[in-house]
């Protein structure tokens, strides 16, 4: 389009840096064009900023303030930045110097305003001010590397960009509730550090008094960043900032810029114009493009709301029929039904529907840690919640909503199992983990404004106040005519079979063979609903409703690959829950009397947990995340999110490790050394166990198929003889190895048919000579196969709570670890049963759940072990209408 008649026409890039430092001779119709045109102005920052202006290394050596400018580290067209020594606190910082003060009153005001944000990814502000016309901000001085340079080399891993984000955006929206903008948000602006990543330039940011900003002067936003709403040239909020986000995310996910041009006008102009591709956005690609929307009001409104979708959001397994997983598939699996469909999913150039709104969303924690359980008081004006934050012991304390402050109560190392309408908690003191996932303490009551607690039961795992007042049914013929008694506490604890409800205390009203959680009774207090799990390491199972008055059970929803969460709805008539029904993404549902099921919509992922629902159907949800953590020794070895130790080699030297590394099928076998250093990644799949030599590993990668095994001199690959997926194994020799599949142990082979070895088996031990084998079996039997002539013999019975994890060299005996924390070894003679003490485990607190693998080595000093992590947010969500 050409320019009315004597009007001047857009400006150059050369044109536009040339005014912007003074060097363009015709330059009062240059400014009389840039008062009417946006992109011009925007054009022109970018252009300013893209060259670096060769005066500031003059003033290297300098003293600005009390700071001596020691060496130049960057340079560009609004400034320098410089490692500077403060003498007053004789400490090396940095200086960015600004070339034009512009407002100084305004930006010591915003500078200041940028130094009170105090959070662990913003780079710390420690002094403003303005010498001779030259602006400058004293900040921390940062070691590490740019995001622009680590996208040199292309798009980062997955699990990367998911962590990487979740720090910016949590360190933006600190910044946010202080009220200040970045504006300027880019991959130059963020520094990866040995502690993470760092957010760069906020002590020039802008600060939101309720209203917006404009975009001139420093900060303005850089083309292919700013949203555009800057290049237009109106008022600027938080949003922008979230546009940036989004651009960033892009680029880290794809390794190409989400407005690519060769210059400044191009990216502007792509910006304003073109929706980017979403190829290899995965499952990234709706919060992206959210991010990314060209309208302000279309955007995530908040940091907290894009916060919440991408913690909750999830890469789904892109098979036509997802593989069902739990925690049990994880882990006895060795990890192959996860790794078999976790390689994500490739979104092509089609439209991306817009997700609808999300629910309005509230945090109410803001310490890491985990949230065990949460309860609304009987108003719900407060909430009850029992967290472990830190390394310290559980705690709980209450919330007011009305004016979020919250006050700790005196009940520490308390778990909260159930709140009654008149503010009676029951509590299990003691409360430890058990057996693998259940956690079982001292059942008391306690009032909530205060008293002495007064002891009910022992051994409880959960508990449930039946509403009052309660008329009692009558029973059905032929049933135990027991009261139910106003004000009773229903309980679960276990029992030889599994696990049972009793009501009253000590009267059984159902036992399970499997593990029950999450018992829940009904708004009338007819009916007790919880839910019902295979084994106490496998979080798939069903819905199932008690019907009190003829104590029967009938499931309302069944199939599900996780199940966790439960609360009634105020009108009685239906239940809410949380669970996933394929793959690893949970979702909020409800389900009625009659078993229909209905998906709610709002946040989706792989660990959300529904805690309560108050009358106005506001709800208590976690955000959880879980990861399974390797240690060796006491360090921490984890190379992803989810690490599994499988063995150790026979000299201690090496640790079979399998980690998510979304290479190949998205898992990967490792041996790292026992002390640290350089990790060996032999291949796809999870290790099962490394041969007498060290020079083989066991594999599990094809999920239904048998083992791989990985020669870690030469790389070649064979594959074992077996039944199907072995989940636990060792070497007898170069040839063959024990393994346990479908509850029977094995002896497989290269070039043998499998042959069982013994009809019971378990989590197994080889002694040194590799001549016995010792497992303890699903009867509580610590048994000895004597591998040479097939003789199996029981050393001890009676046994709960323990596994087998080593063999002893000197002196010979059988290292049993305790399932519960801490981990409690003892040492076992394999000849007399006789039973001492080895040594106790203390894994680490932080989010601490169940330990899964402990692997002792013959020494018995040397140990490795893997332990669940799980680490929450406690959220208000309340539905949109």
């Amino acid at each position: 389009m050409s320019a009315p008649p004597g009007a001047r026409a857009c400006l150059t890039e050369d044109e536009l840096l040339a005014l912007a430092t003074g060097a363009l001779a015709d330059d009062g119709a240059a400014e009389t064009h840039l008062a009417s045109c946006a992109l011009c102005v925007a054009l022109m920052a970018a252009a300013a900023r893209a060259t670096p202006l060769r005066a500031w290394d003059a003033l290297v050596g300098a003293t600005l303030g009390p700071y001596r400018l020691d060496a130049q580290l960057g340079a560009g067209g609004l400034g320098a930045v410089y490692r500077a020594w403060d003498p007053r606190l004789a400490r090396a910082i940095a200086v960015k110097v600004l070339h034009d003060a512009g407002d100084d009153g305004r930006l010591v005001a915003e500078a200041r305003a940028a130094a009170a944000i105090e959070h662990r990814a913003i780079v710390r502000i420690y002094d403003v001010g303005v010498t001779d016309g030259l602006a400058f901000v004293a900040m921390e001085l940062v070691d590490g590397e740019t995001v622009r340079s680590v996208l040199a080399g292309g798009a980062l891993p997955p699990a990367r960009v998911r962590e990487l984000l979740a720090t910016l955006i949590d360190g933006v929206a600190a910044a946010h509730a202080r009220g200040v903008v970045h504006r300027d948000l880019k991959p130059e602006n963020l520094i990866l550090t040995r502690d993470g990543l760092r957010i760069l330039d906020f002590g020039l940011a802008r600060f939101v008094d309720g209203d917006a900003v404009d975009t001139t002067g420093p900060g303005g936003g850089t083309a292919g960043y700013m949203a555009p709403e800057q290049i237009r040239g109106g008022s600027v909020d938080a949003r922008a900032d979230l546009f940036a986000i989004g651009a960033i995310a892009y680029e880290l996910a794809t390794g190409r810029r989400a407005f690519p041009g060769p210059t400044a006008a191009d990216r502007l102009t792509a910006t304003l114009r073109d929706r980017p591709p979403v190829d290899g956005l995965g499952e990234l690609a709706p919060i992206v493009l959210r991010c990314l929307a060209v309208e302000v009001d279309e955007r995530f409104q908040t940091a907290l709301d894009l916060a919440w979708a991408l913690r909750t959001s999830v890469v789904r397994p892109a098979v036509a029929a997802p593989p069902r997983w739990s925690r049990r598939a994880i882990v006895l699996g060795g990890l192959s039904t996860l790794a078999a469909g976790i390689g994500g999913v490739v979104v092509g150039r089609r439209r991306i529907t817009r997700p609808p709104p999300p629910p309005e969303l509230r945090a109410l924690t803001h310490r890491s840690g985990r949230v065990y359980a949460a309860r609304f008081t009987h108003d719900g004006s407060r909430v009850v919640v029992c967290a472990a934050w830190d390394a310290e012991p559980l705690e709980l304390s209450m919330l007011e909503l009305s004016t979020g402050v919250a006050g700790t109560l005196d009940l520490t190392g308390a778990h909260l199992a159930a709140l009654s309408a008149r503010g009676e908690l029951a509590l299990t003191r003691g409360h430890r983990f058990v057996d693998h996932q259940s956690a079982r303490g001292e059942l008391v009551v306690r009032s909530l404004h205060g008293g002495e607690p007064r002891v009910v039961a022992a051994d409880v795992q959960d508990a449930e106040f039946l509403p009052e007042p309660l008329t009692p049914a009558s029973p059905a013929p032929g049933a135990d005519p027991s009261p139910i008694r106003d004000g009773a506490l229903a309980v679960v604890r276990p029992s030889p079979r599994g696990f049972r409800i009793e009501l009253p205390i000590d009267t059984p009203l159902v036992d399970e063979p499997g593990w029950i959680t999450h018992l829940r009774a009904s708004p009338d207090g007819t009916h007790l609903a919880y839910l019902r799990h295979p084994g106490t390491n496998d979080d798939s199972g069903a819905l199932v409703l008690l019907e009190l008055a003829t104590r029967t059970t009938r499931v309302l929803s069944d199939g599900w690959s996780s199940i966790a969460g439960l609360a009634w709805d105020p009108s009685g008539d239906r239940l809410w829950f949380t669970a996933a029904r394929d793959g690893l993404a949970a979702t909020i549902r409800r389900v009625d009397l009659r078993g229909r099921v209905v998906d709610v919509p709002g946040p989706t992922a792989a660990r959300v947990r529904l805690h309560d629902v108050a009358a106005d159907r506001r709800m208590l949800v976690n955000a959880d995340v879980w990861r399974l953590r390797a240690m060796v020794g006491a360090a921490d070895r984890s190379g992803s999110e989810i690490s599994f130790v499988a063995d150790l080699s026979a000299d201690g030297h090496t640790v079979a490790i399998g980690d998510l590394d979304h290479l190949d099928h998205g898992a990967g076998t490792y041996l790292v050394p026992y002390h640290g250093g350089q990790r060996l990644r032999l291949g796809p799949g999870f290790p099962i166990a490394i041969s007498p030599s060290g020079r083989l590993v066991a594999a599990n990668f094809d999920r239904g198929k048998s083992p791989v095994v990985y020669a870690t001199t030469d790389g070649s690959v064979r594959r074992l003889e077996a039944p199907g997926l072995i989940t636990v194994g060792r070497w007898l020799d170069e040839e063959s190895l024990i393994g346990l599949f479908d509850g029977q142990l094995w002896r497989i082979g290269f070039d043998r048919a499998p042959q069982v070895v013994a009809p019971t088996g378990g989590p197994l031990a080889l002694d040194p000579a590799r001549a016995r084998c010792a497992f303890v079996d699903p009867g509580g039997a610590l048994r000895v196969l004597d591998l040479a002539t097939g003789a199996i013999r029981a050393i001890a019975t009676g046994l709960t709570h323990v596994e087998v994890c080593g063999w002893l060299a000197a002196p010979d005996a059988i290292a049993l670890r305790s399932t519960t924390i801490p981990i409690e070894i003892e040492r076992v003679d394999p000849i007399t049963g006789a039973r001492a003490v080895h040594r106790v485990v203390e894994p680490p607190p932080l989010g601490l759940k169940a330990v899964d693998v402990f692997v002792l080595h013959a020494d018995g000093e040397r140990f490795a072990y893997s332990y669940g992590q799980e680490l929450s947010q406690l959220y208000l969500l309340t539905p949109r209408a």
